[in-house]
């Protein structure tokens, strides 16, 4: 019997010592949890800090700059401003490390004069193409997916916060109004700044304000006046490459879709370069074109392009599966909840002529797509 009772009390002795030590060790996890959160509260703490002392930084060395245009002595004043250059082009590279996939440190900034400082400075940044590059790149960081540092820059630089929307400009006042006016007037020597510059509309087209001034500038007529290549050039040049990655961007949205097709051309245009190779995307211009039959106010216009179904029915035959995937996609977006096609697509003889028997499945689709509306 005692040792029974012994047993017991040793079992039991036993289960309160595990207990204890659980408790402990939940104690113990909720420290670490708690330790963890303060390192990260910290971190923003001192981002945000960093951030506020670079700008600091920037306003300095730009009121710097403007009293040394005023100055005399040429070769003492164009020594002092290489020495600002240098300086600008560092803290901006510090603010761009800091942005580096940190939506943290992007949203720390968003309250901040950042967008307002740089267009202040954006005279400087045109006299100089290598501060202008370090600029460039910082705004692509600060921008890359990114809604609200976006809409930022539609912002008139008139000092206040990014997040006074009701000061939104319709003047031209703005940082984006100064990036769009670069990109239309960059010559084509210059291709690391056009790069850059396009490489940054990219980013900012999905804002609602960035999409509205550039079509409020009729930006979009110089995709237009693209060259393409002529005699032996199989491939698109590098202005070219970087308007498609713009649209492809700009397609993405039902606006930005409805701008797209709304310009008259770009669907030729388009069709025209789907001539020529892309090394990087070759399905990029396919894409583009796949994103905008998705917009039921596009459909007619699509529809009516010869060359435009033509493309899309080509693809069926394609060698490549993500053709044929995204020409059929395309196809049947078109079909999709709209009357008027079922005539067209049995009328149509490119592309019904196109159908062979390896696409009797998609043509049975389609078929049985239009019936319910008969």
């Amino acid at each position: 019997m005692d040792l029974t009772r012994v047993a017991v009390k040793g079992t039991g002795g036993h289960q309160i010592g595990r207990g204890a030590r659980s408790h402990q060790g939940l104690q113990e996890s909720n420290l670490f949890t708690s330790h963890l959160s303060s390192v990260s509260f910290d971190s923003l703490l001192i981002a945000a800090n960093l951030i506020e002392t670079c700008l600091e930084q920037m306003k300095h060395i730009h009121a710097q700059l403007n009293l040394d245009s005023l100055r005399p002595g040429k070769a003492f004043q164009r020594k002092k401003d290489d020495n600002l250059s240098k300086e600008l082009k560092l803290v901006m590279q510090l603010l761009r490390n800091c942005f580096f996939q940190n939506e943290n440190c992007k949203a720390a900034a968003l309250g901040t004069h950042l967008i307002s400082i740089l267009h202040s400075l954006w005279p400087w940044l045109l006299m100089d193409d290598s501060l202008m590059q370090t600029a460039l790149h910082l705004l692509c960081v600060y921008t890359a997916n990114y809604p609200s540092g976006c809409g930022s820059l539609c912002v008139s630089s008139s000092g206040l916060s990014p997040l006074q929307t009701a000061q939104r400009t319709a003047a031209g006042n703005s940082l984006m109004h100064s990036i769009v006016k670069l990109a239309s007037q960059t010559p084509a020597e210059n291709s690391v700044i056009q790069q850059m510059t396009f490489n940054l509309l990219a980013n900012l087209v999905i804002s609602h304000d960035c999409k509205g001034i550039l079509q409020k500038n009729n930006f979009l007529q110089n995709f237009l006046s693209v060259s393409l290549p002529k005699g032996g050039n199989k491939s698109l040049g590098s202005l070219a490459v970087a308007w498609l990655k713009l649209l492809l961007n700009l397609s993405f949205g039902e606006d930005g879709q409805q701008m797209i097709v709304k310009l008259n051309g770009s669907l030729d245009q388009l069709i025209e370069m789907a001539k020529f190779k892309h090394r990087s995307n070759p399905n990029i211009i396919l894409l583009i074109v796949h994103n905008i039959c998705f917009n039921p106010a596009n459909k007619p216009k699509i529809l009516a392009n010869d060359k435009a179904i033509s493309l899309l029915s080509d693809c069926l035959e394609s060698d490549s599966p993500a053709a044929q995937r995204i020409g059929a996609s395309a196809l049947w977006a078109l079909l999709h909840n709209y009357q008027k096609v079922s005539i067209y697509f049995f009328t149509f003889s490119p592309l019904v002529n196109t159908f062979t028997h390896k696409h009797c499945n998609f043509y049975l689709c389609i078929v049985l797509h239009i019936i319910p509306f008969y």
